[in-house]
């Protein structure tokens, strides 16, 4: 598998306490971490290691987790790094859920068929998540515009087989 078909979703930072368990910051809220069993870590320095999760608790702001072959506070130090967790890994979303990795690439198209752009990341303002659109203002010259994720007021349909996101928003609201 290439480092592609991975998502970066945190960073271990060190130990916590002396039984090797890993401090862990995760990006965004740790879902996935929290429930998969296979991570990769990239260290500072060296080459990616796979690593088995035995366990994770929530903690604080973050997490702390406990790999397998990771005993002691010595060894659990020199595993800071980024965290990455294969997509095919990754649990299944749920009913009328969507993991949000599955949506940067997507096309953005309106009620009325117009394309608005794609899909570059998924952000947020605090009150809801938004989507991070990007298009083409001339040859050479592109701008990002913001559309929230909420469902029936902008968001409309999500169809990620064919890779769109029909949304109600206007081609001049960019």
């Amino acid at each position: 598998m290439q480092m592609d078909d991975y998502i970066e979703l945190g960073r271990s930072t060190g130990a916590y306490g002396f039984r090797g368990w890993v401090r862990v910051q995760p990006a965004g809220s740790g879902e996935v971490l929290r429930k998969t069993k296979r991570w990769r870590l990239v260290p500072m320095t060296g080459a990616p290691v796979d690593v088995e999760v035995e366990a994770v608790r929530v903690h604080g702001n973050g997490l702390i987790a406990k790999w397998v072959g990771c005993a002691s506070k010595e060894e659990a130090d020199r595993l800071k790094g980024v965290l990455f967790v294969a997509r095919e890994d990754f649990p299944a979303a749920g009913d009328d859920e969507v993991w949000a990795v599955d949506l940067v690439g997507c096309s953005v198209i309106n009620t009325e068929e117009v394309l608005l752009g794609t899909v570059t990341r998924i952000g947020s303002n605090g009150a809801q998540d938004l989507l991070e659109v990007v298009y083409e203002v001339s040859p050479g010259e592109k701008r990002t515009f913001m559309i929230p994720l909420v469902k029936d007021v902008y968001l409309k349909r999500i169809e990620l087989e064919s890779r769109r996101i029909i949304v109600d928003w206007q081609e001049d609201w960019r």
